[in-house]
């Protein structure tokens, strides 16, 4: 990925790291959290932290040992072998333009709300407009960066320390009096995750901190328990002020703001367009950085067609990877525009691609390159990945959408074995 960052600090490391985790799950998560597990709803953040703190322990010992720009990628293609870093590179470009996918279906979904005349049209087809409205103007070198991402942070930050504030003057224990299941808990899980997932994009610009070897994996853990503090003292603020009407609540932070400022709807309606401003501002730093890693993927002779999907133009943007990540976004959202599946859809891409960089991790112990490691921590890391994976693909194959997804990821791979195949022919 290319990159204008030099000399990260590890304190700004950190507080890039915590942008890059919070994100719009932090903020469109409290209805699904509530539909499906209650008052208890933080509870999926907390347990969810547990299950992924091995991967996180693994791929911060592997980021240690390899302070370089790639992360996962490398990684995978160091211990395992070529096909392990494609496909640990694919699943997770894959998950994370799903990612990107659903940012903007939300902003189109807020937008759609209030633009009187846009409101007979089918919102695919305002999702289409604006993903390549953005593309084009990444083209174009238009790009977040600098003191953009400072704004778009204090975006962010501001409707999370307001639901903090209203909280400690209206939160209401009496909402949390139902008793839920753990099976319920346990199903919001793959919800719960998306918003932890994020950590990982420090690996990628690893060689630009601070003495990367010794700070690095602080950075990452540090940043990681940060972020759960957040969003479980958040899911359980705003469920304790709002209780069970959030369930209905397209847009959570207006249903607080309102309840909070019943008499001054204005600050309320403040706060949510707050929220997706940064949902905006998140939906182009995503697109305009994932079609790095498709990039990458072709530059190392992965797919056909390297020198066209590598092409730059003189903004030095990737505009062919930009493109075809843009396409796959509108694939993904003609497939659902449904929260709930396109997070289960990300978070299982994402296990993939988390998955065979953790058996880099295990071979990585057992060849002794990554001594500090001890053994549990890829064999815990193994068991929840395949949790999270049955979790999140059992929920992916249930809502209807897993031939075509499985499509999409294999159309990648089948390239990937002509590519290798036409190498292979030519030695």
């Amino acid at each position: 990925m290319n990159t204008s960052i030099k000399g990260i600090s590890p304190t700004k490391a950190i507080l890039l790291c915590i942008n890059s985790i919070i994100g719009a799950g932090l903020f469109i998560n409290p209805s699904s959290l509530t539909r499906i597990a209650g008052p208890y709803g933080f509870l999926g953040y907390m347990l969810g932290a547990l299950l992924i703190l091995p991967i996180i322990l693994c791929i911060a010992e592997l980021a240690k040992i390899h302070p370089v720009a790639g992360g996962l990628y490398v990684y995978s293609k160091t211990y395992i072998g070529r096909w392990a870093g494609f496909l640990s590179a694919w699943a997770y470009f894959v998950g994370k333009t799903v990612s990107a996918a659903l940012l903007m279906h939300k902003f189109v979904q807020f937008f759609q709300a209030r633009v009187y005349f846009l409101q007979d049209t089918p919102v695919l087809l305002i999702d289409i407009g604006i993903i390549l409205f953005f593309t084009l103007l990444n083209i174009g070198g238009v790009s977040i960066g600098g003191n953009i991402t400072y704004f778009f942070s204090a975006l962010k930050a501001s409707p999370v320390l307001a639901t903090f504030a209203i909280g400690f003057f209206l939160f209401d224990s009496k909402n949390f009096q139902e008793v839920v299941s753990f099976q319920d808990v346990c199903s919001s899980l793959p919800i719960a995750v998306f918003a932890l997932l994020g950590f990982e994009v420090i690996c990628s610009i690893g060689n630009q901190i601070h003495d990367a070897k010794n700070n690095i994996k602080r950075v990452i853990l540090t940043s990681f328990f940060i972020v759960v503090a957040i969003n479980t003292i958040f899911q359980t603020v705003i469920f304790g002020v709002v209780g069970y009407d959030l369930i209905e609540a397209q847009e959570p932070i207006l249903v607080l703001g309102l309840k909070a400022f019943a008499s001054i709807p204005w600050i309320g309606s403040l706060l949510n367009g707050l929220v997706f401003a940064s949902i905006v501002g998140g939906f182009f730093s995503l697109l305009t950085s994932n079609c790095w890693n498709l990039h990458t993927i072709a530059n190392n002779n992965h797919l056909p067609g390297k020198l066209f999907l590598t092409k730059c133009n003189r903004n030095n943007v990737p505009w062919v990877s930009l493109l075809i990540e843009a396409s796959i976004a509108i694939f993904i959202l003609s497939i659902t525009t449904n929260q709930v599946p396109l997070q289960n859809m990300s978070v299982v891409s994402q296990i993939v691609s988390f998955s065979i960089a953790v058996f880099a991790a295990f071979y990585a112990v057992t060849s002794k390159a990554a001594q500090e490691l001890p053994l549990w921590a890829p064999l815990l890391a193994l068991l929840s990945c395949c949790f999270l994976f049955g979790i999140a693909g059992y929920k992916v194959a249930t809502s209807g959408v897993s031939i075509p997804f499985i499509v999409l990821f294999f159309v990648g791979c089948i390239a990937a074995a002509v590519q290798h195949r036409i190498a292979s022919s030519k030695n």
